[in-house]
């Protein structure tokens, strides 16, 4: 017999599955379906809290009713990739978005956001998936968007 203690429950995952919950009990005959595809399901949750740090697989495929496994095989026939892909790509996503803003959304809201408790641990996903810094890449994003707001009024570049 185990001694293992269950594993609490992150806030986001708390927050997923009470949204998993809220579509099984739903009227609408469109939003219960969803979870008439576990995959998609999954996928959907990854994409509503764009790939949350704190925001494990296992507990919410336990709420699907589905064994992890049989669902990373699932979803990656139905997505196309792994469950650890899509978060990721939904995190660089998020970071993507805010960090081209003009003005930039600060690096520790972006952090925070995904779930990462230091900027620094941020910096590091970032980098490693990107080769290049958060800073360093927003920079950049918005120079484009400068120019092309300047060459879409028409302003010259200067020489």
């Amino acid at each position: 017999m185990s001694n293992r203690v269950p594993e609490e429950l992150s806030p986001i995952e708390k927050q997923a599955i009470a949204r998993i919950r809220a579509l099984r009990f739903s009227p609408e005959e469109d939003l219960s379906s969803v979870l008439q595809n576990p995959a998609r399901a999954m996928h959907n949750i990854i994409l509503t809290f764009h790939g949350h740090v704190k925001l494990r697989m296992a507990p919410i495929a336990n709420e699907l009713g589905v064994e992890m496994r049989t669902l990373e095989r699932a979803f990656n026939v139905e997505i196309g990739k792994t469950m650890l892909q899509c978060q990721i790509d939904a995190r660089l996503g998020l970071a993507h978005s805010l960090l081209s803003m003009i003005p930039p959304t600060k690096l520790s809201v972006i952090a925070n956001l995904l779930g990462y408790d230091e900027v620094r641990d941020f910096a590091r996903f970032f980098h490693k998936h990107m080769h290049e810094t958060p800073s360093a890449w927003g920079r950049r994003e918005r120079e484009k968007t400068k120019k092309q707001e300047r060459l879409a009024s028409g302003v010259r570049e200067p020489i």
